[in-house]
This record gives C-alpha cells, structure tokens and sequence, in this order.
C-alpha cells in the first residue's frame, strides 16, 4: 500500500479539538457562575454539531488508517491506535449531549484513553520513533492528562445538573481539576498545531 500523507492534517485535528474543548467548557463554567446549569446545557449543546463533525472525521481518517496500513514500520500503530480512541470519545460525547444521558460514562472511557494515549507516548519516546520523540512524548502526555482529568469533570457537570446547582461556592472544590484539564487541553492544542506547523513545510516538499 503506497503512502498517503494525511499526517498534517491529523496534527491539525488536534488543535481543533482543544479549542472546542477548551471554549465550551470555560463558556459553560462561565455561564454557570452566572445563571447555574441551564448555560452549561447550552454550552453543551452548541457543541454537538462541531463535535461530531469533528469525531466522524478523526474516527474515519483513523479507521483508514488502521485498515490501510499506509505508514512505514510502527507508525501506524503509535499514530492511528491512539487517534481512534480520540475520535470514539469525540462521538461518544456529541451523542451523549444530544441524548442528554450522563457525561461521565464518556468521561470513564476518557480516562482510559488518555492512560493509554500516555503510555503509547512513553514506549515511542523510549524507542525514538519520530524525529522529535521529546515532542511525540509530551504530545501524547499532554492529550492523556486531559482524558484523565476529563472524567472528574464530567462528574461534576452530571452532578450539578442532577442537582440543578446556582450556588457559586458549591464550584470551588472542583476549580483545580477545571483548571488542570484547562491547562492540559490548551498545552496540548498548541503542541499539535506547532508540530503540525513543523510538518508542513517538509511534507509539502516531499509528496509521495
């Protein structure tokens, strides 16, 4: 099977993620300061068409690529295993908004994702796959602290709406996890858009 270079594209996949991430849930912990939960549901809802428009396009390109097994060596596997699961949580999430059903079952499969994301990480940097392994490393650690932290929030989001919570005070025990998996999908946002920025160039001039 020849090669398809859809690897830029991929890296810029990333960054799209964390910006819908990152702005619906500060939209949501914003509004709910404000008005309680029914701007979290709006938030949420406002997320369901980029959502899954963005989980059935990163769960196709990964199941190609797991089909297909286009890339060199152990590349598809680093790459595309890891990408599936993003997209799956992706999906699992806009469907889950749409059917208003609890988060925090796509929160416990997040979890799982990211430990495994980190550990796929690990082994890559041990093994010096890519020629930026340091890079490789601290892109997948950084997208699998936000799974992991993705569960804790999903819990808190079912829990106020359970709860139909408009007390500001009740938020402050979970500020640190928003913060840390703010903080985590913004550094891995950016870490993809400057690998994927670094991509370009070489993969423009070198087409298969």
């Amino acid at each position: 099977m020849a090669f398809i270079d859809d690897l830029a594209l991929m890296l810029f996949t990333l960054p799209l993620v964390s910006v819908l991430i990152s702005y619906t849930t500060i939209q949501a912990y914003l509004g709910f300061r404000k008005e309680g939960y029914s701007a979290i549901k709006r938030s949420l809802d406002d997320s369901i068409i980029p959502a899954g428009i963005l989980g059935v396009v990163i769960t196709i390109m990964a199941l190609w690529g797991e089909f297909t097994w286009t890339l060199p060596g152990s590349y598809n596997i680093l790459f595309y295993d890891v990408y599936l699961l993003l997209g799956i949580v992706i999906l699992s999430y806009s469907i889950a908004v749409y059917m208003e059903k609890r988060l925090q079952t796509t929160g416990i499969f997040a979890l799982f994702a990211g430990l495994i994301t980190i550990y796929y990480g690990v082994v890559g940097y041990r093994l010096g796959l890519t020629q930026e392994p340091l890079a490789l490393l601290g892109l997948y650690t950084a997208y699998g602290i936000a799974g992991i932290l993705g569960y804790p929030v999903t819990v808190a989001l079912d829990r106020w709406r359970a709860q139909s919570v408009t007390n500001k005070a009740s938020i402050g025990a979970w500020m640190v996890i928003f913060v840390l998996f703010w903080l985590a999908v913004i550094v891995a946002g950016i870490l993809g858009a400057v690998i994927g920025i670094e991509t370009i160039p070489a993969h423009l001039a070198h087409a298969p």
